[in-house]
């Protein structure tokens, strides 16, 4: 109920009313879609009816072609073999102009019915005369005067069609120049005599009206919507239909096969492209129609289908809201019952996927959380057994299901603490300080929980110590032993292999949770006892509880945390850690002299703080309260106790009252120091924070704090101003004030000058000198 009261009702609709919705696009689009699949297979197939129509009409031209040139071909060998033509080629030297003007009426004999045959000529290589059904005359006359081509020059027909052995050769279609106007002409020449490879004497040249085609071409019905071409066996052009016959060039790779068809876009249309190829004369026949114009009463159709299906799909979607809206309403008022905004009456069959829901999404928060939970184990464990053994866990409220949660099990109740304080870290390495007391600290934990295996946890308490939380069976003398053999394989393997050494304290062992942290200062206080011992050595408390009555427990990071708490004013802690100093001490029953000692430990701990007032506060106090001669005085231990404690009192009530006044007093000093020396190009953050001995970090927090504005920022502000009163004297230059007010060269001030005034310099000078002027 309560993961529901986080959620709006229009909320839930968007996730369960869209999916009813989307549920019925689905059912509504499934017949669109194969609607659409259907039209394209129809689109599909009309472009192949079109294609196989254009095939069909390709072949009709290609049929009706090959009997015209079959015609060219019989009329090119009537006249070649022709006797008398023969006789003439032999003979071309000894015959007369009335030889030449009688085979012209020869060659009247042969004018054919065709309309497609335009001329025909036969010419004379030796004597050069052409002939021809009306008139005589010679090759150079004929080519450049009568008949002239427009892309041949009149050499280039001499060497290439009228010299050299030609067998039905065709030429592409060329344009003709007459006296009655132009003609489009495909030139057919046959060599003369006929058959004759080596020998030749003269050609036969029969010109085939490309019009005549073209018309033809055009009375076949679909062809004139689109571009016909013709290209001989060798893929070169003879015709085309259409004026841009650079297009062919991109088809001509396509046509391999002898009949087929393809799309290809061109000029930045979709064309279709049929062809077929004569077995005749090998020549192929294409035809380049717009896909538009095939598909055109498809493209109608479509049209007509998209706004059909356009207008259906709207209703659609206005049936289908309405539908899922219908639909959902049931579940809006199962959920409006789940998160309590209405209770509708009746029961709903819905109701139950709601309540799944909201089941399976605790169940997902509660394997996510288990997830995280699982993730941060060893941590939540390291925690969680170091504040066990510092005694800061009420372990009668320790659960074994708690205890699993974080990894941690107790095969039995008798513990002891091995304290492990690195003497020297890992020497194989040349990385950083700081990397090779990670790197130790990583190596003795893996090593250790190595070989304690499941009986040990192995903890990080400090930069150089660690703690070995140990399991053993009883209190037994085999069971020291073993713990013993572990403590010295683990010291042999980090000096062999590692170069660690490390020292060791061992605590008694103890029965019961609640022992831990008596297990814990045990070793503690057998670690003070490394002083005298020596690095690299193991110390049992069993070996030096005895000693109590002549030694006394003040560990270092003690003193630590009370200067540290001093130094703040914080006299609650300072009592509270003292009051565990004398717990672990006075109640030991110490002699006096020792006890004494202890305290005089406590007053060289008081005479440090001293220090941080300075030499007048420090003289005055001491002079004051003459803590030697007191601390003689006291008789009792509780004697000694409280006058300690007035002393640390005293010391945090003087912190307390010059907190305030002593940031007053350094903030103007920074101030002053700042306003004598802004002209050092070196002064800096760094630079004041050396002189007065200060974290620069702290220092910049610190003058921002009591100033309101950063230290850089008012650095800035004392040069700017400073400048800007040079600036008045025109003697200076920009470079000179530049370095007066503490900047290396002009180019900073400038920089700076400009950010903080929105004016260069220069530009100040100017502004200056005119509200002088005025």
């Amino acid at each position: 109920m309560l993961k529901w009261n986080r959620f709006s009702v229009d909320k839930i609709r968007k996730s369960v009313f869209i999916k009813l919705l989307v549920s019925y696009l689905i059912v509504l689009l499934l017949p669109v879609i194969i609607g659409i699949f259907l039209f394209n297979r129809i689109e599909s197939i009309m472009v192949e009816n079109a294609n196989s129509s254009n095939t069909a009409m390709l072949e009709q031209v290609r049929d009706v072609l090959d009997n015209r040139f079959k015609e060219v071909e019989q009329l090119s060998l009537q006249i070649s073999l022709d006797q008398k033509l023969d006789r003439l080629m032999k003979n071309q030297q000894n015959i007369s102009n009335y030889e030449y003007i009688d085979y012209v009426k020869e060659l009247n004999r042969y004018q054919t019915v065709s309309t497609y045959i335009n001329d025909y000529y036969v010419y004379f290589s030796e004597s050069d005369v052409l002939l021809s059904p009306k008139m005589k005359t010679d090759s150079f006359m004929f080519f450049n005067h009568i008949k002239r081509y427009e892309n041949s020059t009149y050499r280039e027909i001499m060497n290439n069609r009228l010299s050299g052995f030609h067998l039905n050769s065709y030429f592409p279609s060329e344009k003709v120049m007459m006296n009655s106007g132009q003609e489009h002409i495909i030139t057919f020449i046959q060599s003369l005599p006929y058959g004759e490879i080596s020998d030749v004497k003269g050609a036969l040249m029969i010109h085939i009206d490309e019009h005549q085609i073209r018309e033809m071409l055009q009375q076949i019905e679909g062809l004139n919507k689109g571009v016909m071409y013709i290209a001989n066996e060798n893929k070169e052009m003879m015709m085309s239909t259409s004026d841009n016959e650079g297009v062919f060039s991109e088809i001509r790779p396509l046509l391999n096969d002898n009949q087929g068809f393809f799309s290809k876009e061109i000029n930045g249309s979709d064309m279709i492209a049929s062809y077929t190829k004569s077995e005749k004369n090998g020549w192929t026949y294409v035809s380049l129609v717009p896909r538009e114009f095939v598909l055109s009463e498809v493209n109608n159709v479509k049209s007509w289908a998209l706004g059909m299906m356009f207008i259906s799909i709207i209703i659609g979607i206005v049936v289908s809201y309405y539908l899922a809206n219908r639909n959902y309403r049931p579940i809006r008022e199962v959920v409006k019952t789940v998160i309590g905004t209405n209770r509708a009456n009746g029961k709903y069959t819905n109701e139950m996927e709601l309540i799944k829901e909201t089941i399976v999404s605790s169940m997902n928060k509660q394997s996510q959380l288990k997830r995280i939970v699982s993730q941060q184990e060893p941590v939540i464990r390291s925690n969680f057994i170091l504040r066990l053994i510092r005694g800061q866990v009420d372990v009668s409220t320790i659960y074994k299901k708690e205890l699993d949660s974080m990894g941690v099990s107790f095969n039995s109740e008798y513990f002891s603490v091995i304290l492990l304080q690195i003497d020297d870290n890992c020497q194989f390495t040349k990385e950083n300080v700081d990397t090779k007391w990670v790197l130790t600290r990583f190596i003795i934990t893996n090593l250790s929980e190595e070989l304690f295996e499941d009986i040990g946890y192995t903890i990080e308490i400090d930069r150089d110590k660690l703690i070995i939380l140990n399991t053993l069976r009883d209190d037994s003398e085999g069971e020291r032993i073993k713990q013993l053999n572990r403590i010295r394989e683990l010291m042999d393997i980090l000096d062999q292999q590692f170069g660690i050494k490390i020292s060791v304290a061992i605590s008694q062992i103890h029965q019961g949770l609640y022992k831990i942290s008596e297990c814990y200062w045990e070793s503690v206080k057998a670690l003070d006892y490394r002083m005298i011992k020596g690095p690299n050595s193991v110390i049992f408390y069993h070996d030096i509880k005895n000693n109590s009555g002549y030694d006394y427990h003040y560990p270092v990071e003690t003193e630590v945390q009370i200067l540290n708490f001093a130094k703040n004013g914080d006299y609650v802690n300072v009592e509270q850690a003292l009051d565990q100093i004398f717990s672990h001490n006075v109640q030991q029953a110490l002699t006096p002299e020792i006890s004494k000692c202890l305290s005089y430990d406590l007053l060289s701990t008081w005479i440090k703080l001293q220090s941080t007032l300075g030499g007048e506060d420090k003289k005055r106090a001491i002079e004051m309260h003459n803590p030697f001669k007191a601390i003689a005085e006291c008789r009792t231990v509780e004697e000694l106790q409280n006058k300690i404690k007035s002393l640390y009192y005293d010391y945090c009530l003087k912190i307390q009252e010059n907190q305030s006044t002593q940031g007053e007093r350094l903030y103007k000093e920074i101030v002053l120091f700042i306003q004598e020396n802004f002209n050092e190009n070196m002064l800096s953050l760094g630079m004041i924070a050396e002189h007065f001995t200060m974290n620069p970090s702290y220092l910049s927090s610190f003058f921002k704090k009591q100033g309101g504005i950063t230290l850089s920022d008012f650095i800035t502000q004392v040069r700017i101003e400073e400048s800007k009163k040079l600036l008045q004297d025109r003697k200076l230059t920009i470079s000179e004030i530049a370095t007066k007010v503490g900047y290396a060269n002009s180019v900073g001030l400038i920089r700076v000058f400009k950010k903080v005034e929105g004016v260069t310099p220069g530009q100040y000078r100017k502004l200056v000198k005119g509200q002088y002027s005025f």
